[in-house]
């Protein structure tokens, strides 16, 4: 037997009701799936960007570490056919083609032509970019322009200083002692990231000469 019109009509109400109730919920879900997706996106590009930070100032640092690792007392003849010592800590802002850091470092031992031979390299702050200059040969010809190349991005500020023999830290280096090394006993950088975080490295020069 059928039911009766009205009791068809409550069942059919019922139905819907529930159905209503139904897309509701899953819309409040579909929601917090979303925003809890969106969340897990915005926390993986974070660590990305971190990782990448970390990583590329630890190759910056492990490339500054081998250049000087492989310091020669080699002095130059820069493009102004002017003296510059085999190490050269400037205490004033460079020009346009100077380092901060100026120093002569030995070839590449794995390599060929140019890259086996010794090297005048340079690091110096410019733009928010930690900058690698490299001068091809040692002794410059007139107006000789360095390459340049972007060792670190995103760099606020940056320090150098050198270890005097005295144990005394100095802003800036030159050759003081003919009869000895031309090197400090080190070398401390310290950097400041766009990001606020401040990292500083020291360096100990094996040939420096000097007891420390």
């Amino acid at each position: 037997m059928s039911l009766p019109f009205k009791k068809r009509r409550a069942q059919i109400g019922v139905t819907l009701i529930e159905l209503l109730v139904a897309m509701a919920i899953f819309a409040i879900i579909a929601i917090m799936a979303y925003r809890t997706l969106g969340s897990v996106f915005q926390t993986r590009e974070q660590l990305q960007t971190e990782t990448a930070k970390w990583r590329d100032a630890a190759l910056f640092f492990s490339r500054l570490d081998n250049d000087l690792s492989a310091l020669l007392d080699r002095p130059i003849k820069n493009a102004d056919n002017l003296p510059e010592p085999a190490l050269l800590l400037r205490r004033y802002p460079a020009g346009p083609n100077e380092a901060t850091l100026t120093f002569t470092r030995a070839g590449f031992a794995d390599n060929d032509g140019e890259m086996a031979a010794p090297q005048r390299v340079g690091y110096r702050l410019r733009d928010g970019k930690l900058e690698l200059l490299i001068w091809t040969g040692l002794d410059q010809a007139p107006r000789a322009t360095p390459q340049v190349f972007a060792a670190l991005s995103h760099v606020r500020e940056a320090s150098w200083r050198a270890l005097h023999p005295t144990q005394s830290w100095q802003p800036g280096w030159e050759k003081i002692d003919t009869n000895r090394s031309a090197f400090p006993l080190a070398l401390e950088l310290s950097i400041t990231l766009d990001s606020g975080e401040k990292i500083a490295r020291t360096f100990a020069i094996r040939n420096s000469g000097y007891a420390s």
